[in-house]
């Protein structure tokens, strides 16, 4: 199995820059409505990819169609999202607390979906979470770029002439 945990290296730029923009815009606002509205509409749309590829290489067991017992395949419930982190979150191993927003994709937990991403004592793991994250990184930085570029300048329009 990869280890996914080695696969990225990131040079963070901009992000001074970026984060004077966001407390500019936000004076006289309530931040959190100002960063729900920017930021996390942005990377809704960024883990979207991965969320793709992931039900791409999620397995489905062809064998067992769908019928009244088994309705769904473990692919349908793959979903993407983000929101500004609560504080469970902020207590994860995997945020920073300077973090504004978290996108992430999911799986319905449940007797199937984590033996098949980290596999157990009797089977070997068939990870596709992991593997779609790997795959579809920059094409997600990529689209928070520029859905970031579009989306803030239009919001700090709005902004200004809410203060007028």
């Amino acid at each position: 199995m990869a280890d996914y945990e080695h696969l990225f290296t990131w040079k963070e730029e901009g992000f001074a820059e970026f984060e004077k923009q966001l407390a500019q815009m936000v004076q006289g606002f309530q931040s959190d409505k100002v960063v729900q509205a920017t930021v996390v509409k942005a990377m809704k749309r960024a883990v979207e990819p991965i969320r793709d590829r992931a039900i791409s290489l999620a397995p489905v067991d062809n064998d067992n169609p769908r019928d009244a017992y088994r309705p769904i395949h473990m692919r349908d419930t793959i979903k993407a999202t983000a929101r500004i982190p609560s504080d469970a979150d902020r207590e994860s191993v995997y945020t920073n607390p300077t973090d504004i927003a978290i996108g992430f994709v999911s799986v319905k937990k449940s007797a199937v979906s984590l033996p098949n991403e980290f596999g157990t004592s009797k089977r070997s793991a068939k990870p596709f979470l992991r593997p779609a994250l790997a795959q579809e990184t920059t094409k997600a930085i990529d689209i928070l770029r520029d859905e970031l570029s579009n989306i803030i300048p239009a919001y700090a329009a709005r902004l200004e002439k809410k203060r007028k």
